[in-house]
């Protein structure tokens, strides 16, 4: 590890698709999923390959996608530990989320959400691990939920905050010991995780709620997807309208219309900001996304996004 490929990144938005493309080299994607301004934060240090930042926002999320190219993905949440569910199931205030290099996850989060990540490449998790366990390889596990001990999870949350604390000084004098902690907290945080395999809670696969989720939300995100309803989602599905509310609630703790409706008007948002006002109208994007009452839609947009869709629009060409 070189100390002095140090880099820090401090971000303070009101766009949440900007804090998405904020993280370095995650492959990520945002929907916003509960109505009114966004407000989020990025506070990022990253030492080579190694990154420890806390992000916060302050809006019910969902988050699809991979860790950094070959390496694991750990969060710790900071926050007092509202509902929030994590590859199909929940991640509480002592949990601690892992994702595997490679493995694309989903996370639903809480309305307001704080936490510590971790981004350690995959040599440097299995050679630490390796030498905590005596050789023992089990960073192939390091894949969905682990409930740590209350007090094991105050430490590592002290240890996290400290390190960012730390991380701040802008003294070229101070780079080593940055390093040095850096190294020292990533160390700490793989051994009790390797501790807590003694009774473990881990989760691996995914849920059957949230794999009807995903479905539902897949097929909804799809090109193909012009006025698909509820009734259609469960024929592609082979389940129950009873058991797609049950599976939404249960990791959404939404009805399945309100989540789909707002995973549709993300995607008009998505498409308003790339485009130009001589290329799109308003009108057509929200129509080809399933919305053809236009008073209805616009009111819709405004309660999720806190803006009218022509501002959105209007936004992207300024």
């Amino acid at each position: 590890m070189d100390a002095d490929q140090i880099e820090r990144a401090v971000l303070h938005t009101t766009d949440f698709e900007e804090l998405q493309d904020a993280a370095v080299d995650w492959d990520q994607q945002y929907l916003q999923m509960a109505p009114g301004n966004f407000q989020g934060a990025l506070d990022l240090t990253k030492i080579g390959s190694r990154q420890i930042f806390r992000e916060t926002w302050g809006k019910k999320l969902r988050y699809q996608g991979t860790a950094p190219k070959g390496a694991f993905g750990f969060a710790l949440r900071l926050d007092k530990g509202g509902p929030a569910n994590w590859v199909g199931r929940p991640a509480g205030a002592d949990s601690v989320i892992l994702q595997a290099p490679g493995r694309e996850a989903d996370l639903v989060s809480s309305d307001f959400w704080d936490c510590l990540v971790l981004g350690i490449s995959e040599e440097e998790v299995t050679e630490t691990v390796g030498a905590l366990t005596g050789g023992e390889d089990l960073s192939s596990e390091f894949h969905g939920v682990l409930e740590l001990k209350p007090d094991v999870t105050e430490k590592l949350k002290r240890l996290g905050l400290d390190f960012l604390s730390l991380s701040k000084s802008n003294c070229i004098a101070d780079e080593p010991a940055i390093a040095k902690s850096s190294k020292q907290l990533v160390g700490l945080f793989l051994w009790e995780i390797v501790r807590a395999f003694e009774s473990p809670d881990l989760v691996v696969e995914t849920s059957k709620s949230s794999l009807i989720v995903k479905q539902a939300t897949d097929l909804i995100s799809s090109e193909q997807a012009d006025g698909t309803g509820l009734v259609e989602i469960c024929s592609n599905l082979g389940v129950s309208l009873r058991s797609l509310h049950y599976a939404f609630q249960d990791v959404t703790g939404m009805s399945p219309a309100a989540w789909l409706r707002r995973v549709r008007l993300n995607r008009v948002h998505k498409t308003l900001l790339q485009s130009s006002t001589e290329e799109v109208m308003v009108k057509q994007v929200a129509m080809e996304n399933g919305f053809v009452h236009a008073g209805h839609f616009c009111n819709q947009y405004s309660k999720l996004f806190g803006c009218l869709p022509s501002e959105t629009l209007q936004r992207a060409n300024a």
